[in-house]
Order: C-alpha cells, then sequence, then structure tokens
C-alpha cells in the first residue's frame, strides 16, 4: 500500500489546492454527463461522487477502507461504496454503461490487468472516461515527468509520475474518442470505447 492509500482525510487537504485551482471542474467534466450504472474505479475519498448527475447508479470502487471510509460523507441517493480491486474486479461480465477513474490509474500496480477488466466490465457500447496524471508529451513536461518519476515513486510507494496512460488504454483493446491535455500536456481527460 502506497503513502497516498494511507493518508485517509490528509489525503484530501493534501488535494485542496489543486481542487481549488482546477481539479474540481475536471471532475465536473469527468462524469457530469454520464448515465445509466456507473462503476468509478479508485473512488478513495469520493471527491468524484457529488458531480455525478441525479439518478445515476454509481457503485464506487477503492481498493482500501483507509480512503473508502471517508466517502460516505460525500454520497447520495444511488451511490454504493465496495472495497475492490481493479486488477480484479468483483462483478459480472458486461455490467456497467460507463467506467469512470479519476487518478487511479497512476496507482494502478498492473494497470494493463485493471484496463483488461474494465473492459470486462462495460457493456458492449460502453464507455471508459478517465482523468489522469500522465508522463508529458512536451517535451519539457516529458522531461520532468521522467526525471522526477523514481524520486517521486520513492517518497509515495504507488504513483507513476509517468505513466503513459492513454497509450495503456490503446493497448488494452479501446479506441480513445476524445482526449484533452491540460495543465502543459500532464493531466488527460480521455473518453474511450472498447474495439
Amino acid at each position: 500500500m502506497g503513502l497516498f492509500e494511507q493518508l485517509g482525510p490528509l489525503y484530501d487537504w493534501f488535494l485542496a489546492p489543486v481542487e481549488a485551482w482546477r481539479l474540481r471542474a475536471w471532475r465536473r467534466q469527468l462524469v457530469g454527463d454520464v448515465h445509466g450504472r456507473v462503476l468509478d474505479v479508485g473512488v478513495g475519498t469520493g471527491l468524484n461522487l457529488p458531480h455525478y448527475p441525479p439518478n445515476t447508479d454509481v457503485v464506487a470502487l477503492d481498493l482500501t477502507w483507509e480512503m473508502l471510509r471517508y466517502a460516505p460523507a460525500r454520497r447520495r441517493a444511488r451511490q454504493w461504496l465496495v472495497q475492490g480491486d481493479v486488477q480484479a474486479l468483483p462483478f459480472p461480465d458486461a455490467a456497467f454503461d460507463a467506467v469512470v477513474g479519476a487518478l487511479v490509474f497512476c496507482s494502478v500496480p498492473d494497470a494493463q490487468q485493471g484496463l483488461h477488466e474494465v473492459r470486462r466490465v462495460l457493456k458492449p457500447g460502453g464507455r471508459l472516461r478517465l482523468l489522469e496524471h500522465v508522463r508529458g508529451t512536451h517535451p519539457l513536461a516529458r522531461t520532468f515527468t521522467d526525471m522526477f518519476e523514481p524520486l517521486w515513486f520513492g517518497m509515495n510507494g504507488s504513483c507513476h509520475l509517468n505513466r503513459d496512460t492513454p497509450r495503456l488504454v490503446q493497448e488494452a483493446g479501446f479506441e480513445i474518442v476524445r482526449q484533452e491535455r491540460f495543465a502543459g500536456s500532464l493531466v488527460v481527460l480521455l473518453e474511450a470505447r472498447p474495439r
């Protein structure tokens, strides 16, 4: 378990400046128009939960109770909390209309396995939506993420600063249908569908 999973309520405090700056708006953009039955993987302390549209059924999954136990304060009707691992999802095939994740695949030990599991539980025509910090595409951003990756991972034990999540999404059998980059190419908001 990495440092961030152990922080619990301090995680929100740690993210507060970035949430106020732009992350809260990106979360709204990520989930604001999803519908049907949605799986939110790596929901953590539940920062995505208030932004879902009403009448959306959300199964909010996180690996640890250390994070998940702070999510009930943000939970609304038709939102359920489940402890589980995205690398071995406890759901049947084709169970969800959409799968959402925010700042999660940087920390999944086998991100490729997690994305294959996501693909398995998506219904035909379902969508994957991710908001992730990633390896930069701009040369300066790429140099920054690559240079600081060993120090960053060494400090927290789970989060990879330079993971190329869009490439992993494509390699897991998805087609990216929409992608926006922010913060000098270090943050990506993407939507993908199974090929």
